[in-house]
């Protein structure tokens, strides 16, 4: 039957508002079925299609005042795969969303978003990126608005901007990675386990030992002093050289580099490559494992004592005590095994065991280690093929922190290690578990030991769902550099960039697709784009495609632009990169000399309101030994100068030209898509440079008295260092649906 019903236009409608008969809910619910069920090209962009429903979002009444960093996840999780609908956000029909873009703005903070009204009618000759045109069409699409956006396609900044919370622990006064917060999604395995009394055996997969190689930026994240050939622009490996300079990690300081004269990125295959067990798990590579004793010596520091190499077969190749070049302070017996008898009619130098390593170690090799920056320090050396156990083992809570090797050695190969009490530590008997790990994780798989137990790929888990087609829905990573090493590994495709316009042009070819091969963008004609191809009946990492290889493997790299299908994947990841490199927010702060003063412990930083950043030219006072959040102006060691002699001129333009760009793509991308912008973390300058001054005092408190401590750590800088990490996990998101 029917019934009458008012119709409420808005809300400021009342009750007296007109009256139309409706459907009942029988009715109204075989028509919705009749509409979900109706065949639906994805490829087209006609509104006259019978799918007219519209998706939308909006929050509840009670909009949260902040929400977690998650909680961006869970909604893209929502739409397009098996995630619940979030207790925060209402979306209609989200059925009837095709596709998602997720873009990482680091640098962007509410003030900044709420900006985007005033840029509606900004310059055009700013270099903004024009609106994407795809060259199979003659003309837009008409859910595509043109190339000059007005005021009604930025409100929706201003309108559906929310806090994030930054992925951490306020406690411990960690910040944890915001990328892994919404590329890491819980195991939906794990969850199966945890919640069943059915015990499950864990199920091996061999890998190869390249796949656990660590890209530069696992080694930046763990503090690592890093090799030139490490990285994937001349730009970073030059930024590296200037901090190694300023740490005195460089040549001018006793340090050398290994002969490799460039990265082989073959050598890690953009996913974990299985390898069946008659297969060797090294083929050429040739793995060490490495471990040193460290003493105190006069000047405060620690130098090496001893050394001792392993080869892949367990093999001692060697095993030396070295003499250091100052006067010993403290020999460490309880932690080093080293004693005065030890060290006594030594030769061997620091120098003969470099050039030992120099010739031992080529392009071939792999170092293996635990905690193995800290063997590198005391080598002074460096090497681009790493791999840590304290990192392929991760601790449950991520870093910094770090499980101990004789946990390890205890937890996964069932060894009591490190027995030796007051006599120390046996460096050939640490080296043997570390070598045993690797292997046991090659032997297991990249999941043993971890807690995926920190999850899945998100990339991954949206494979697994399909579209309303029946078709496998498939993704997209945009990042610069190499994204195929990276968080990305597992996207259907990794397009490579080298700005941010090339990057806001790689989100529209993949949110639009090619028609052949000659329609990616030409503005990406410098980049690798890499496809992933999922057996429809398997969740297997797939690996590089070389010679021997299994037939499990289904990646299959490509040295030119791969055609993305018409109509384009259904999830998007991308970064923009330029407005937090003109803020200074990726430098981080200046190292310590090595004897501080308090000139060097008292530093000011600019004021997270970015409104003021340009114009404020006073400073604040502030405790030495406590860093300055308060409004100040940009210190030269915090944020390095720029090329454009006016920096507020040049932020100023850097935010102008970071909102057109989400501007335009918002307007270019398709319709019924939900588009986030999230920032990740706030400054984390404050945050870092307060680590750096408790690190400063951890080091120098193990061998000094409290009153010859260059930082003394009390409450007061424990409760700034709390603070400060509560200001770094500020960040803020913005969403919309493309109409």
């Amino acid at each position: 039957m029917t019934e009458l019903e008012p119709t409420f236009n808005g809300p400021d409608d009342t009750a007296d508002g007109d009256w139309h008969l409706v459907e009942s809910k029988s009715n109204r619910s075989r028509k919705r079925r009749k509409i979900d069920d109706a065949p639906f090209d994805h490829r087209s962009n006609d509104q006259t299609s019978i799918r007219t429903v519209q998706p939308g979002i909006s929050f509840h009444a009670n909009k949260p005042s902040q929400i977690q960093a998650k909680a961006l996840q869970e909604l893209v999780l929502y739409v397009l795969a098996d995630g619940v609908a979030p207790t925060w956000l209402a979306v209609r029909n989200k059925e009837h969303i095709d596709k998602v873009v997720v873009l990482m703005v680091p640098g962007l903070d509410k003030q900044t978003l709420e900006r985007s009204k005033a840029i509606a009618h900004g310059d055009p000759t700013t270099g903004s990126p024009k609106a994407y045109s795809h060259q199979s069409q003659s003309s837009s699409p008409p859910d595509v608005p043109g190339s000059t956006p007005d005021a009604s396609h930025t409100s929706w900044f201003a309108q559906n901007i929310v806090p994030v919370k930054g992925p951490g622990d306020s406690g411990t006064t960690k910040v944890h990675s915001p990328l892994h917060a919404l590329l890491i999604s819980p195991s939906q395995e794990q969850k199966q386990r945890n919640n069943s009394t059915d015990d499950r055996p864990f199920h091996s997969s061999r890998t190869h030992i390249s796949s656990f190689i660590h890209s530069s930026d696992d080694l930046r994240e763990a503090e690592y002093p890093i090799h030139p050939a490490a990285f994937d622009t001349p730009r970073d490996a030059h930024l590296e050289q200037d901090r190694r300079e300023s740490t005195f990690q460089s040549a001018s300081s006793g340090w050398v580099d290994t002969n490799v004269p460039h990265f082989d990125a073959s050598r890690i295959p953009p996913s974990p490559k299985l390898v069946r067990h008659s297969q060797s798990l090294v083929d050429e590579l040739k793995p060490y494992s490495l471990d040193c004793e460290m003493v105190l010596t006069d000047d405060d520091k620690y130098s090496l004592a001893r050394i001792s190499i392993l080869n892949w077969h367990g093999k001692t190749i060697l095993d030396k005590y070295v003499k250091p070049s100052l006067p010993i302070k403290n020999y460490f017996t309880q932690y080093s095994g080293i004693t005065p008898e030890h060290l006594a009619d030594v030769q061997t130098t620091l120098q003969d065991i470099q050039t030992e390593l120099l010739s031992l170690l080529t392009p071939d090799s792999i170092l293996l280690g635990h905690s193995l920056d800290s063997d590198l320090n005391a080598l002074k050396l460096t090497h681009p093929y790493i791999i840590d156990t304290s990192i392929i083992y991760p601790h449950p809570r991520g870093l910094p922190l770090r499980s101990s090797l004789k946990f390890l050695a205890n937890r996964y190969l069932k060894r009591e290690i490190q027995k030796g009490g007051a006599n120390g530590h046996d460096s050939v008997e640490d080296a043997r578990a570390v070598l045993d790990l690797v292997r046991l994780k090659c032997e297991k798989g990249s999941k043993w030991g971890t807690l995926d137990a920190n999850g899945e790929s998100i990339f991954r888990r949206i494979a697994r769902a399909k579209r309303p087609d029946g078709r496998e829905r498939q993704s997209a990573f945009i990042e610069y550099g190499t994204p195929e090493r990276g968080l990305g590994r597992e996207a259907t495709f990794k397009i490579a960039c080298e700005d941010d316009d090339q990057i806001i042009q790689g989100v529209l070819r993949a949110a639009h697709g090619d028609t052949a091969a000659s329609d990616a963008p030409s503005t990406l004609s410098t980049a690798t784009t890499t496809t992933t191809t999922t057996e429809s009946n398997s969740n297997k990492p797939s690996s590089n495609a070389e010679q021997d290889e299994p037939p499990e493997s289904t990646t299959t790299p490509q040295q030119h632009p791969t055609v993305i299908p018409p109509g384009g994947v259904d999830f998007i990841w991308a970064r923009l990169h330029e407005l937090e490199s003109i803020r200074g927010w990726n430098t981080p702060p200046p190292p310590l000399p090595e004897n501080p003063t308090a000139a060097d412990l008292a530093f000011s930083l600019p004021s997270r309101d970015h409104q003021q950043e340009a114009a404020t030219n006073g400073t604040q006072s502030h405790t030495p030994s406590i860093p300055s959040t308060s409004t100040s102006t940009s210190s030269p060691k915090a944020n390095p100068p720029l090329e454009d002699t006016n920096a507020s001129n040049t932020l100023d333009k850097t935010i102008h030209l970071t909102l057109q760009r989400i501007q335009k793509l918002y307007t270019s991308l398709p319709a019924r898509t939900l588009v986030i912008i999230y920032s990740g973390t706030g400054d984390m300058r404050p945050y870092l440079k307060l680590q750096q001054l408790h690190a400063q005092y951890r080091k120098e408190f193990k061998v000094k008295n409290w009153d010859r401590l260059s930082v003394k750590w009390t409450d007061v800088e424990q409760q700034a260092l709390r603070s400060a990490c509560d200001r770094a996990r500020r960040g803020v998101a913005a969403m919309g649906i493309t109409g």
